[in-house]
């Protein structure tokens, strides 16, 4: 595999110095209704630079896509966990004679609105 990486990118390096010193004729290309003269050579460069910088921002819109891919995963690890926590503590306070919110089960040991105790 590198091995083949290699010569292709041999054969591009070729291919680029062929056109830039053989590339002497002009071309006259038509863009928005203007009309643009360059060498062979210049057309093969612009064309490599556009290449690059489609390649630079493909490269830019991957590492963005798998940024926010890990971080959705990591908020869904979140949830997840504290789903399984929420679930954990409430058969934990099931099981240990605690209701829901914490107090314990039994009969209450509140007071009447005259303040005395009515449990006796």
């Amino acid at each position: 595999m590198v091995a083949a990486a290699l010569v292709v990118l041999l054969l591009i390096l070729l291919l680029t110095i062929v056109m830039i010193a053989g590339g002497g004729e002009s071309l006259t290309f038509e863009l928005f209704g203007a009309d643009l003269t360059m060498s062979g050579g210049g057309a093969y460069v612009l064309g490599v630079v556009a290449g690059a910088i489609t390649v630079g921002t493909l490269w830019l819109l991957r590492i963005g896509l798998r940024k926010g891919w890990r971080q959705r995963k990591r908020i869904r690890d979140l949830e997840r966990r504290a789903g399984g926590d929420r679930s954990a503590s409430a058969d934990t306070s099931a099981s240990d004679g605690t209701g829901t919110d914490g107090r314990a089960d039994g009969p209450s040991t509140s007071t009447n609105d005259t303040g005395t105790d009515e449990r006796r």
